[in-house]
């Protein structure tokens, strides 16, 4: 029996008509760990985000367009409908599918105070009852080959690559508190207290094979921040390590995570509690709710976005160690697919052997997505052993990885020609290009909000009737979460409607993608900076990744775009060229003298 057919089984015995589940685990992590992939395990589906709505006698998931045909080849064995993640789409599916008097099941740790909010709001509007579980059924059922629980050793994070003190945080983000009229703050969120307490968890608790997800590098705990700075760390002090509960942390105290809920009633009955009711569990903003409302506070998670210059520094060694060994990645590549067949997970391994090399590697920032032809037409496509293509069938090739590295994460595509592209490979790939550098060297008024930006890499493509089907880009933590905010949507949200300041690190990664044919991006990432004319802002492109001159018509760029090429390239050459090998530089150099020659040719 598949697994949504046991789930079927379960609702029709506990008289429920159905069940909402998700990809987030307790602590809404956007990369849950192997053991509490539930999603995955009901489904098959691998990406990271999604959710499910499995009712007694059909279900559906409920993805956005990076996954929609992933997700068809990943739930084939499941009986299941894959539609699209827009709320009307799951309205009219709801509206469709549910019968008179449906009672669906929704697990409260598993969704943050802002989704129950907004699955109330559509039961009352479809006409469903909600009802809170105390108990997962996937937890009952799930009771094969389940992974080990995913208890990570707690480290120190120092100064040295988090740029403030814990105390120092603390104090600020008190001082904020009191201003606000707050007696205490739920930091639920991991990144958040990891972020607030500098600490990481091991290098060794986050490694995983290629062809899987990662692991965040953080203490899934939580805390309770006083307006007097003390801290009470909900966390198992056996997996601290030694020395992290030093004189750095006086102030903070451990306690025993089963007694959350006990504390945050006594600490709601003493005063008025903020929580980013985004990123923090519906079940305990109840316990909040039973003495008093809680107030949305996102001051940690908007401080954590903007960087310490200790941060940035961090940031930009973080990108040459990573460059360095991406480019070797990519000199391997020219020599190695004319003389025999590569597949897009050999591929990956190689690149993940040349990241390990360097001894300050933690660990990857995200799987390794090495996609060649088609298989680029899917955005976060994770290739598979048993089921990878050779790169030598198609021109056109993209890879999109990252690493932690102390005091910094990467995140970078980069798309290559393997054989003569077509036409249409080299203009889609100009054109993103042209996006590209749109946004690399933008400026913008201090106060402009982050979503105003993406359609700055969307102009050329929109010209010739084409588009992708994602953000333009996102924040990136130091050494936590690859995605953070603000976000560069196409819309105004909770993460893109935030004014862009200096010390913030967004990643610039236009894109193009053709249904069953191939895919192209180009990706690295930007520090905001202040500008040289007044009150205005512009970008630091920090990544040193160069770009594939086979995929570039140079008659489609103005005098400026190629000027602009050939200096980052330039710049590309000069930094990595004593991290590299011989016959790596080599090879660099010969696209930097064709972006340089392209640039000294009048249009």
């Amino acid at each position: 029996m598949s697994n949504v057919r046991k789930l079927q089984a379960w609702l029709r015995d506990a008289s429920l008509t159905g069940l909402v589940a998700s990809t987030a685990d307790e602590f809404l992590s956007e990369f849950s760990p192997p053991a509490n992939r539930r999603l995955r395990w009901l489904t098959g589906f691998r990406g990271s985000t999604g959710t499910a709505i499995v009712l007694q006698e059909t279900a559906a998931l409920f993805l956005d367009g990076r996954y929609q045909l992933q997700a068809v080849s990943d739930t084939k064995e499941e009986a299941i409908a894959i539609e699209s993640s827009k709320p009307a789409s799951m309205r009219a599916w709801l509206e469709k599918s549910l019968p008179a008097g449906a009672r669906l099941g929704l697990d409260p740790f598993l969704h943050s105070w802002t989704e129950l909010t907004q699955w109330q709001k559509l039961a009352a509007e479809v006409g469903f009852e909600l009802q809170m579980l105390s108990r997962n059924p996937i937890d009952e059922l799930w009771t094969q080959g389940r992974p080990a629980p995913h208890e990570p050793r707690v480290v120190d994070y120092p100064i040295s690559f988090a740029g403030d003190s814990c105390r120092a945080k603390r104090l600020e983000l008190a001082e904020c508190l009191r201003q606000s009229g707050l007696k205490t703050l739920l930091v639920a969120d991991p990144e958040d207290v990891s972020w607030l307490l500098n600490v990481r968890a091991s290098d060794e608790s986050v490694k995983t094979g290629v062809g899987e997800w990662h692991i965040v590098p953080v203490c899934p705990s939580r805390a309770l921040l006083s307006d007097d700075g003390t801290v009470r760390w909900f966390v198992n002090e056996e997996l601290l390590d030694g020395g992290v509960m030093g004189e750095e942390r006086s102030g903070v105290t451990t306690v025993a995570p089963q007694k959350l809920a006990e504390e945050l009633q006594a600490a709601a009955r003493e005063g008025t509690i903020g929580a980013d009711l985004r990123r923090t569990p519906a079940a305990l903003v109840t316990i909040i709710e039973e003495s008093r409302a809680p107030v949305d506070e996102t001051s940690v998670s908007r401080r954590r976005w903007v960087k310490h210059e200790v941060e940035l520094d961090g940031a930009r060694r973080a990108h040459l160690v990573d460059s360095a060994a991406v480019v070797r990645f990519m000199a391997w590549m020219a020599r190695t697919v004319p003389e025999r067949a590569v597949t897009e997970f050999e591929a990956a391994e190689m690149l993940e052997k040349l990241r390990e090399e360097h001894p300050s590697y933690k660990g990857a920032s995200m799987p390794l997505m090495s996609a060649s032809g088609p298989s680029g037409a899917q955005p976060h496509y994770v290739p598979r052993r048993e089921a990878s293509r050779r790169l030598n069938d198609h021109p056109v090739y993209w890879m999109d990885s990252g690493g932690h590295y102390p005091g910094g994460t990467t995140d970078n595509t980069i798309t290559l020609s393997f054989g003569p592209p077509e036409p249409k490979h080299v203009l889609a790939h100009t054109l993103v290009l042209k996006g590209y550098i749109a946004l690399a060297t933008t400026r913008a008024p201090r106060g402009t909000l982050a979503y105003r930006l993406d359609t700055i890499t969307r102009e050329a493509l929109w010209r010739e009737g084409m588009d992708y089907g994602h953000s333009t880009g996102h924040g990136v933590g130091n050494c936590l979460n690859i995605h953070e905010g603000p976000l560069l949507g196409s819309e105004a949200g909770p993460t893109s409607a935030i004014a862009l300041e200096p010390g913030m690190i967004v990643t610039n990664e236009p894109a193009y993608y053709a249904t069953g044919d191939f895919g192209i991006r180009i990706e690295s990432h930007l520090i905001v900076v202040p500008s040289h004319l007044e009150n205005f802002l512009e970008f630091e492109t920090i990544s040193r990744l160069p770009i594939d001159p086979r995929l570039v018509d140079f008659g489609r760029l103005s005098s400026a775009e190629r000027q602009w090429l050939a200096d980052y390239h330039r710049v590309v050459q000069n930094d990595l060229e004593p991290l590299i090998d011989v016959s790596s530089l080599a090879w660099l150099r010969t696209w930097v003298d064709t972006y340089i020659s392209a640039a000294e040719r009048r249009q």
